[in-house]
């Protein structure tokens, strides 16, 4: 699986919250910076975890991948989604051993 492939299961996990396969694809060592209101920095899969199960805990949102755009090396995605509430994010991924390893995501609604 490449990493285009990697993300496409991921996204497709979290709007199914199906929260054991989308574990599968966060690196030991993950990061995600949120930039939004306020700019929050989530270390490691464990608190990864909570915080997305947060985020969605009173929320049927679903969201799609407008637009993708892929390093020539395939390390780094950049995509802009949109939920089904209009709400819009531009979000990078790094990768690592086939995995995610660093996300920034900018909230831009």
């Amino acid at each position: 699986m490449n990493n285009k492939e990697v993300l496409a299961a991921f996204f497709k996990a979290e709007n199914e919250r199906n929260w054991n396969i989308y574990q599968r694809f966060l690196h030991s060592e993950i990061s995600w910076q949120l930039f939004g209101k306020e700019e929050k920095k989530i270390i490691g899969v464990e608190n990864y975890m909570q915080v997305i199960k947060k985020a969605y805990s009173n929320t049927d949102a679903q969201f799609s991948c407008v637009n993708m755009q892929i390093s020539s090396d395939g390390n780094r995605i950049v995509t802009y989604l949109v939920n089904n509430f209009g709400a819009r994010s531009l979000d990078i991924f790094d990768f690592k051993d086939g995995m995610i390893y660093r996300e920034y995501e900018f909230i831009l609604d």
